[in-house]
């Protein structure tokens, strides 16, 4: 089957070459091409015009990755959509080896390849695996930590896979509603797998789908009203922490999202981390501004939240390690 490559692109021009040329040379499927540009200055609009075969929409950098992902995918016209950082190049059988283990029957609507770095020296992401500890403060469970180089065999169910690049069944994208595009960065394919959980639907890991990585280059970039990614992902992702809570926990379980908003401003505090607190305090108003559409979440899907609440899917116990 043919597959969507959905790339969301944000001033990656010096990694466009590689990306483009080994997305072409993909073995045994037939792509099309969607690149989302997030209002690029570097040049990066200029080079995609010698390529009149790849669609090219665009959408602000500032409201950030997925909601360029939910631009792309509103132009695919392929069952399979591959998301994807701009900042990846692909072993050439990697699609083909994710679409393999794509299986409605089986309710598998999603596979996840491994990464490495973009030097191919240090491997980053493999099989996901929860494990149990006594406070994670960058989990959405904190009493669940995440390890992501578990090395699982082929087709072995992970909870979730990277968002950075895996491949998913347009079917189980659209009935799920999509991304939740208040994310900016940071736990969306938690919140969006969730949702798949709820469902009875799986993701699976696919070790020899080989991509690879400059993790983190998005850091360092500066958006269009003047700020750096850095500190504005800083407190995305702690709201985002907290909104996941608020969004698919039931009962004495809320107060785990009060917690995580909480927690780090005492701590800020005891250790006189006055910019830190600054940042912290920022996240919890922004988590403010994010309340309606949570509670319009939760009414809409209040059948989900009380036949599978959350906080289960962190305890799995067969994804959870002794």
């Amino acid at each position: 089957m043919p597959i969507s490559v959905i790339v969301s692109n944000f001033n990656g021009f010096k990694y466009l070459e590689r990306l483009i040329s080994t997305l072409e040379a993909q073995q045994d499927v037939t792509t099309e091409i969607i690149i989302v540009d997030r209002h690029s200055t570097d040049g990066s609009l200029e080079y995609l015009r010698r390529f009149p075969h790849i669609r090219v929409t665009s959408e602000p950098a500032i409201t950030g990755l997925v909601a360029g992902y939910a631009a792309g995918a509103k132009l695919a016209r392929y069952d399979h959509l591959f998301f994807c950082n701009e900042d990846m190049w692909f072993d050439p059988l990697c699609l083909a080896r994710l679409q393999r283990h794509i299986d409605l029957s089986a309710n598998i609507v999603a596979a996840d390849p491994w990464q490495w770095t973009y030097d191919g020296k240090s491997w980053i992401h493999g099989g996901v695996r929860f494990y149990r500890t006594k406070w994670e403060p960058n989990s959405p469970y904190p009493w669940r930590g995440v390890d992501f180089t578990v090395s699982l065999a082929e087709g072995d169910r992970v909870p979730f896979p990277c968002a950075g690049a895996f491949l998913m069944h347009r079917r189980a994208y659209e009935e799920l509603g999509g991304w939740d595009t208040s994310f900016f960065l940071d736990h969306e394919d938690i919140d969006l797998f969730v949702r798949a959980w709820q469902r009875g639907w799986h993701c699976v890991t696919v070790p020899e789908a080989k991509v690879y990585h400059a993790v983190s280059a998005s850091d360092s970039k500066v958006l269009a009203n003047g700020s750096r990614v850095l500190p504005r992902r800083y407190i995305a992702n702690r709201s985002n922490l907290v909104v996941i809570g608020l969004k698919y926990y039931s009962g004495a379980s809320l107060l785990v999202a009060a917690l995580g908003s909480f927690v780090p401003l005492i701590s800020d505090v005891l250790k006189l981390r006055w910019r830190k607190l600054s940042l912290d305090v920022r996240s919890i108003l922004a988590t403010v501004r994010r309340m309606r559409e949570v509670r319009a979440f939760r009414k809409r899907n209040r059948q989900w939240i009380q036949s599978r609440p959350g906080r289960q899917f962190f305890l799995q116990e067969d994804l959870t390690r002794p």
